[in-house]
C-alpha cells in the first residue's frame, strides 16, 4: 500500500470515528437537574414559605411553575386581606389585642424527571382566616420534547393512548386500594360507597392530580373528595 492510500485510509478512519462520536453524543440523554427556588415573606400579617422547581434551559416549564406559584400568592393575599379587614371591622378591640396571622406553605413532590417527562405535584396549605386552613394539590406534568408552540402539558389520557377504558381500570384499582387504606386506618365511618364512587369513579376530573414515575402513577385525592374532611386526603400508587 503506497503512502497516498495509507493517508486516505487514515482520513476515512478518522471520519468514521468522528461520526460515531457525534452519533453517540446526540443519543446520550441530557441530565435534567431540578433546582429549588425559594420564596419567603414574613411581612405582617403574612407567613409565606414556598419551594418550587426550576430547570435551567426549560423556560416554558419554569414559566408554568412560576405562574402556579404567583397565582397562589395573589389569591392568598387577596383573600387573607379581605378576611382580615372584615375581622377588624367586626371587633376592632379584639383585633388590636390579638392581631391575625395568615399562612401560605407550598412544596412539591418530584416524579419522573428526564428528557421525556417532567412530573411534579405542588402541595399547598393556606390559612386565609376562618376556622381552619385548606390543603390541596396542583399537578404539572410536562413534555420537554414537544415543539415550543405545541401542547406541552401531559394529560392522563396521553399516558394510555391505546386504551379507551383506562379510566375504568384506574377507578377500579383505586377504589379497592382506597377501601384498604380506610379499613387499615379505621376511618370507614367517614365515608360511604356513594361518596367513594362519586369521588373515585371513572371521571377524568377525579384523576386530574397525578404524579408520573418510571413504573407507576400516584393519584392524589383531595380532602372531601372521597370522604369527610376529618379523614384527610389520600394517595394511591398504581403500576404503569
Amino acid at each position: 500500500m503506497n503512502l497516498k492510500k495509507i493517508i486516505i485510509f487514515i482520513i476515512i478512519l478518522i471520519g468514521l470515528a468522528i461520526a460515531c462520536a457525534v452519533l453517540l453524543y446526540s443519543n446520550k440523554p441530557t441530565l435534567v437537574i431540578v433546582q429549588d427556588k425559594q420564596i419567603t415573606d414574613s411581612t405582617k400579617p403574612f407567613v409565606i414559605k414556598i419551594s418550587y422547581p426550576y430547570i435551567s434551559g426549560l423556560d416554558d416549564f419554569n414559566q408554568k411553575a412560576k405562574a402556579i406559584v404567583d397565582k397562589e400568592i395573589s389569591d392568598f393575599k387577596t383573600n387573607s386581606l379581605a378576611n382580615d379587614e372584615a375581622v377588624k371591622k367586626v371587633d376592632p378591640a379584639d383585633y388590636a389585642k390579638y392581631p391575625r396571622e395568615y399562612e401560605l406553605d407550598i412544596g412539591y413532590d418530584k416524579g419522573e424527571i428526564d428528557n421525556n417527562i417532567i412530573s411534579v405535584v405542588f402541595n399547598i396549605y393556606n390559612f386565609e382566616g376562618g376556622a381552619h386552613g385548606s390543603d390541596y394539590s396542583i399537578p404539572l406534568n410536562y413534555n420537554p420534547n414537544l415543539p415550543a408552540n405545541g401542547k406541552k402539558d401531559i394529560a392522563l389520557a396521553d399516558l394510555f393512548p391505546n386504551d379507551k377504558n383506562y379510566l375504568q381500570k384506574i377507578s377500579a384499582y383505586c377504589i379497592e386500594e382506597l377501601k384498604k387504606q380506610m379499613a387499615a386506618g379505621g376511618i370507614t365511618d367517614y365515608t360511604d360507597n356513594s361518596w367513594l364512587s362519586a369521588g373515585a369513579g371513572p371521571k377524568a376530573e377525579n384523576y386530574s392530580v397525578f404524579l408520573v414515575n418510571k413504573n407507576n402513577i400516584t393519584f392524589y385525592f383531595q380532602k372531601y373528595q372521597i370522604a369527610a374532611g376529618a379523614a384527610g386526603d389520600f394517595k394511591v400508587t398504581m403500576p404503569r
